[in-house]
This record gives structure tokens, sequence and C-alpha cells, in this order.
């Protein structure tokens, strides 16, 4: 019987990506509670945003959780963000690892050169991940091998194009959940047809081609796997065609639009109550004196959440003429710069947009909002999406 095992290609932790909220250990004991609910996980690879974190030991933790722990990094370049793995001296000596616009032919050819591998992170996704690139730049693949196609942070469309653009360039594709929180870690995962447990196997492994993206579902034994999303079976905006049944009413000209929302003035004294109010410890938003000396950026920042706490006002309606009832069906943050002390942060929202598709209740409709965080230097921080689900409730017969 051939050994497999199953990575995590894509997590980030508190020891090196400011916006996560899960620990190295924490991932670990996920790891395990997976475990015994019969999934089959056998490690996860560090991918801390543009930061490799080298100094810290995690021998102890996989010895006691018998969870393989290995690194890689995130970095951001011009065509959007990038995993890299098989990490060494030589690679980071090319680059700025801060540098949000990396060139990312020289990213692909300096890793491979180094004896490493990349990989296109999220590759469906707007702005930073490759498929908009592509299509609307026409960025060349040729330094581009393998892209992860399967991201537990992107929705089925997102995801569905980028195995899409992989079946268009004869592209190899993984699986990773983009974990910053402890419970998202392995919901997307790669399955390799060998046993890996160092960095340089997984680069051996991704090198030979012998690997796809699953599912945790898919991991259980005796498993029926789903199929994987296409792009053409779900189009942006009107979800999957012809559902049927009326043409939704909506007011088209708030989609796009962007305006300004509100304001958020972050100080020492916010920073510390929100992190008191969360018992939040990490000293690169607390320790004033360590932030300085050994934090990243140089002095104390602010966690990401505390965007949260900005009063704003309603962005633009699409005035939607569907569905009697409403609910979240998910969010997700991404961060460009830190927040500091001092800045004042200005807000946008726009509606991105609104979709239909169909689901067990039967037709729904899905508004996606963004908003976009931007400091007094005009420098855009952060941005959140949001997507809202509208549906009818048939009444009960009776």
């Amino acid at each position: 019987m051939t050994a497999h095992s199953y990575f995590d290609l894509h997590v980030h932790s508190t020891d090196g990506s400011d916006d996560a909220g899960g620990t190295v250990e924490g991932y670990c004991k996920w790891v395990e509670a997976r475990r015994k609910s019969g999934y089959h996980i056998d490690g996860f690879v560090l991918t801390e945003h543009r930061r490799y974190v080298a100094d810290i030991d995690y021998t102890a933790l996989a010895e006691q959780y018998g969870v393989t722990i290995l690194r890689g990094i995130e970095v951001e370049t011009d065509v959007g963000h990038v995993l890299v793995y098989g990490i060494n001296d030589d690679f980071l000596a090319r680059f700025d690892l801060s540098d949000i616009a990396l060139p990312y032919a020289e990213v692909f050819s300096a890793a491979e050169e180094s004896g490493g591998i990349a990989v296109g992170a999220h590759a469906g996704r707007p702005r930073i991940g490759l498929v908009e690139h592509v299509g609307e730049r026409g960025v060349s693949l040729e330094t581009v091998g393998i892209i992860e196609a399967l991201n537990g942070g992107s929705s089925d469309y997102e995801n569905g194009r980028s195995f899409d653009l992989a079946e268009e360039h004869g592209l190899l594709t993984v699986g990773g959940s983009d974990a910053h929180f402890v419970s998202a870690l392995g919901r997307c995962l790669t399955e390799f047809d060998t046993v890996v447990t160092s960095n340089e196997e997984l680069v051996t492994a991704l090198r030979g081609g012998e690997f796809r993206p699953v599912r945790v579902e898919d991991t259980r034994e005796g498993a029926t796997r789903k199929e994987l999303p296409s792009a053409a079976h779900i189009p942006a905006t009107s979800g999957q065609g012809d559902l049927g049944g009326d043409a939704i009413e909506l007011d088209e000209s708030a989609i796009g639009q962007e305006v300004h929302v509100g304001s958020l003035e972050v100080t020492l004294h916010t920073i510390a109550e929100y992190c008191e109010a969360l018992e939040e410890v990490n000293p690169l938003y607390t320790d004033a004196e360590w932030a300085e000396r050994e934090g990243p950026y140089g002095s104390i920042i602010a966690p990401p959440g505390i965007l949260n706490t900005a009063r704003l006002r309603p962005g633009p309606d699409p005035q939607i003429r569907f569905g009697d009832q409403s609910f979240m069906a998910g969010s997700r943050l991404e961060t460009f710069e830190p927040i500091r002390p001092g800045d004042t942060i200005e807000a946008f929202t726009q509606v991105k947009e609104v979709y239909e598709k169909t689901g067990r209740s039967g037709r729904m409709v899905f508004v996606v909002r963004r908003t976009r965080y931007q400091n007094q230097d005009g420098v855009d921080v952060a941005a959140t999406e949001g997507s809202m689900v509208l549906r009818k409730v048939k009444a009960l017969d009776g």
C-alpha cells in the first residue's frame, strides 16, 4: 500500500503573523482533536506573512502531539501573494520581505534556484491572487508551476477560478487552509503520495508532482470525494446562470460605489484597553520595550481586530427586493500594513458584488461588502469582506 501524507500548506500563527489568533500549540491540539474524529492530518506548514521565523524550536511540540511542523513564508508580489517552501539564507538575502510588491517572476525563479519552490497563494482571489492579473494584465505564467487552488479562506467561486486557471495553463494544484485561527486549520489540505517529514522532503514532493488538493472530509476512511469547484458552474455576478423565477430587483448603481463610512483614532490607550478587554498578551501589542527591541516594526502596533471598534455608518444599499430572511455567510480580514499608535484610520465601504446561487433551501442572493481601511498617509492598512445571504423561507403547510 502506498504511503500518503496530508499536510496543511498554509497556516499563520501568533509567533509570526500579527493578524493571526492561533498559537502553534493550539494548532497541534486541533490536529489531535481532528484525528480523534477520524480525519487524517499529518502536519502543517507555518507560512507567516512577510517574515521567516527561524529561531523558534517546535521540536518538543511536534513530538508531544505527533504532528510534523514545517516552515515556509508568504510573501507579497506584484501579482498577489506567493507561498515559498524550502527557505534558506540564499533566498532571504535576495529580497526585502517587507516589500509588498516583490517582482513575482524573480520570487518564483529565486525559490527554485535556491533549492526551494514557490506556489501562487489563493490564486482565485481578487487583487491578491494570480487569476485577475493573468486575465486583465496578460501576466505570464512561465515561471509558475503550482498554485493553491483549494484555499480554506476563499469562496467556491474564487477556488473555482483557480482550478480553471490551472487547467487552462497546465499548472499543478495544492490545498491549504490559510488558517489564522485554530479551528480553521486543516479545512483544505494537500495529499502527497509519499511520506513528508521535513522541509527538504516537502520540496522534493512538490517538485515530484505526485500530490493533489483535498478537503479534510476527504481524508476519512471510506469517504466519497466531492467534485472540486469550477468557476464555470458558479459565474461571478449571476451565481449559477438562470435559476428560474423572477429577476432579482436591485439598484445596480450601488455596486462598486465606495463611500466614506467612519474613522478610528488609534492611541496607546485604546490599544491597551482593547488588549485588556480581550485578555490579549502578545508583547507586540502590549509591551512597548519588547516591541521596540524585538518586534519587526520597531514599536508597539495595534491588533488588527481593533478595527472592529470603529463606529461605522451604513454603506451603499443596493435595495435588493428578495427574500424574507437574512444571515451572515462569512467574513475575512486582509492586512497590508501595521496599525500604529497615532494613526487615524479612515474606512471606506462598497458593495463589491451581488450574485445568486442555489442551496438546499432553494434560491439565495449573496451580497458581498468590502470595507477598506486607510491611514492618514493614504496607505491601505487592511480590508474586510463580509457576505450576507438573503433567502425566501417557504410557509409551512398546515
